[in-house]
């Protein structure tokens, strides 16, 4: 057995799925993550750690662009498939078992990658290890460049010490772990610090899912991402349990976890060490914009709202809706007003603490 087709078996054993979510996928995506879990499999982070990469939904323009430098970043053995249903999911993943112990496919593609390289400068120098990383689809535009294509930070006239150097360009999104499916932010950093930001989402491909998914379930996956980014992977693991009991119709059995990890966040001394005082909204927080009441607070205080409105919605007589009320929805921009001003690991919390559920592309909120 060669050394290609050992790593591929081993691939197989322990795969580690990349899932891209096309906006309009939710449920796709929740179905690709309850199928790896089944089968024994891990969700990957990032391309460097992944072996198969599976796409929900349709990606259409600039999306389209992004699965390929997510796929371009993924060493092999490897293999990829695009998933437009739940129903679609189990064959997908079969596909790709198939693709991950085929000699022949990997050997096709492993030619492919050095063929690309070698008629490609950028690749074929590329000792630094460069030409491998994930930028995230950042636009370097108008900015200087080092060599190996590392951006230079230009002059700000937010300068503290007169030194040039302190003000980047960054891209957030549209594909990230625990964030909004299609948002992205553009920040412009000054160090750590936020200075500027602007906020839109990605053109979305039409809908792929079929029938509207449990707004009670989509909100247990909003509390899950937000547990995941502060950290508390046993509390994301409950929230994960409620959004499956509810897509499975089991109500009871999730409003009772959601009950239970609401007392836990309560008592978490690290969640309150954590999150209390971070990312703090006021009305006054994004001028121009009307701050709706239940943004206020800090990242705790959205935390414990993300677990009362998934309780609320799988034990209300709305349960079974598919929308939230526009006072709920807030818009890319105003996203991007309340991140100004803080550091960019309290920004992510910040976004993550508003759920994906009420973060929109709407135009009065």
């Amino acid at each position: 057995m060669g050394v290609r087709s050992w790593l591929a078996r081993r691939a197989v054993r322990a795969a580690r799925v990349l899932v891209v979510e096309c906006p309009g996928s939710w449920a796709v995506r929740v179905a690709v993550e309850r199928a790896v879990r089944a089968r024994g499999w891990r969700l990957a982070l990032s391309p460097a750690s992944a072996d198969v990469l599976v796409v929900t939904g349709r990606a259409d323009g600039e999306m389209t662009e992004i699965v390929e430098q997510h796929w371009d970043a993924m060493p092999g053995p490897r293999a990829r498939g695009r998933a437009e249903s739940a129903a679609a999911v189990a064959d997908v993943l079969d596909a790709a078992v198939l693709d991950l112990v085929d000699d022949g496919t990997q050997r096709t593609d492993a030619d492919g990658r050095s063929g690309s390289a070698s008629g490609d400068p950028a690749r074929a120098d590329d000792s630094t290890g460069h030409g491998e990383m994930d930028h995230g689809g950042m636009d370097h535009g108008e900015m200087d460049m080092a060599p190996d294509g590392i951006p230079l930070a230009g002059a700000s006239e937010h300068d503290r010490d007169g030194l040039e150097m302190d003000e980047l360009p960054l891209r957030l999104g549209p594909i990230l772990p625990a964030w909004p499916a299609g948002l992205v932010l553009d920040l412009v950093l000054h160090g750590d610090l936020v200075v500027a930001a602007t906020g839109s989402f990605v053109p979305a491909g039409a809908s792929t899912e079929a029938g509207a998914a449990l707004l009670g379930a989509r909100r247990c996956d909003d509390l899950a991402a937000m547990l995941d980014l502060a950290g508390w992977a046993d509390g994301a693991a409950r929230a994960r349990r409620a959004r499956d009991a509810a897509l499975d119709g089991r109500d009871e059995v999730a409003a009772a976890v959601l009950s239970g990890l609401r007392r836990r966040i309560e008592r978490s001394r690290t969640m309150r060490w954590s999150l209390a005082g971070a990312g703090t909204v006021s009305a006054e927080s994004a001028p121009g914009f009307d701050v709706p009441d239940w943004l206020v607070g800090d990242c705790r205080d959205r935390l414990l709202v993300l677990v009362d409105r998934a309780r609320a919605a799988i034990s209300d007589e709305g349960a079974h809706s598919a929308d939230v009320s526009s006072a709920e929805l807030v818009g890319p921009e105003m996203v991007a007003a309340l991140v100004t001003g803080l550091d960019v690991g309290v920004a992510r919390l910040v976004v993550a603490s508003l759920g994906a559920t009420a973060v929109r592309e709407v135009v009065d909120v």
